[in-house]
């Protein structure tokens, strides 16, 4: 089985428990689901003097920290696109955004907006799948929302396979008068070249598909694949 990642995010002003919400979701869901969290505070993560502090300094692109229970990644700051497109690479199912409101207007991801003594109003838009006033909800009720109003995330494709720009799509998504599965990408595959993502209606999918497994399971040590990547550089072939 394929596992395609969606997005949803979860905004309101601080203060309005959007953290806490999704410790009950992690609590709850039985999906694999990864968290991006925005902050404008400083977070002190790479303390001046570490050696990762030092080894970034000294030139490197990307500081890998491995230590017997995790695995920490220091770059530089990564927009909330290049963040989504380096998860695609991870076994999820979902990845709940918690702030980054511009960015998720700007991609069209639907979501849950939380109020406090109805402070945040003004974030309801068309892409909000839900709104939760005063910490009031029903665990159930989120979890069905993620599950249903998730979207893939487009990064604005706008190919019209769907018959709708991703805009308008994630707001139909939202308004129950289109399913998620219904956007191309959402098909199990992904053809991407020199970066972009290339549509590909489903009879284009499941060919290309097809033919790829095919040829694949004609290999030595390849047996009924789940999921196949293929990376080409043409620069080689020639």
């Amino acid at each position: 089985m394929v596992i395609i990642m969606r997005v949803i995010g979860i905004i309101g002003y601080k203060d309005s428990g959007k953290t806490t919400l999704i410790e009950n979701i992690l609590k709850n869901s039985d999906k694999k689901i990864a968290v991006i969290k925005h902050s404008s505070d400083r977070v002190e993560v790479d303390k001046e003097g570490s050696d990762t502090h030092r080894l970034s300094n000294a030139g490197a692109e990307v500081t890998i920290l491995a230590t017997d229970e995790r695995t920490v990644f220091f770059t530089d700051r990564m927009d909330l696109e290049t963040i989504l497109s380096l998860l695609i690479n991870y076994d999820i199912d979902f990845v709940i955004i918690e702030g980054f409101k511009e960015a998720l207007k700007r991609l069209n991801i639907p979501k849950i907006v939380m109020l406090k003594n109805k402070e945040g109003s003004e974030l309801i838009d068309d892409h909000t799948a839900l709104i939760i006033e005063d910490y009031n909800y029903n665990i159930e009720e989120i979890l069905n929302v993620i599950y249903e109003k998730a979207v893939v995330p487009t990064m604005n494709l706008n190919c019209g396979h769907c018959g709708y720009n991703c805009k308008s799509f994630v707001k139909a998504v939202v308004e129950d008068e289109a399913k998620w599965s219904d956007c191309v990408l959402a098909k199990g595959i992904k053809i991407i070249v020199d970066g972009k993502i290339i549509p590909a209606v489903p009879f284009v999918s499941k060919i290309v598909g097809n033919t790829i497994k095919a040829m694949i399971e004609t290999l030595k040590g390849v047996e009924n694949p789940k999921n196949i990547k293929v990376e080409i550089d043409i620069s080689k072939l020639k």
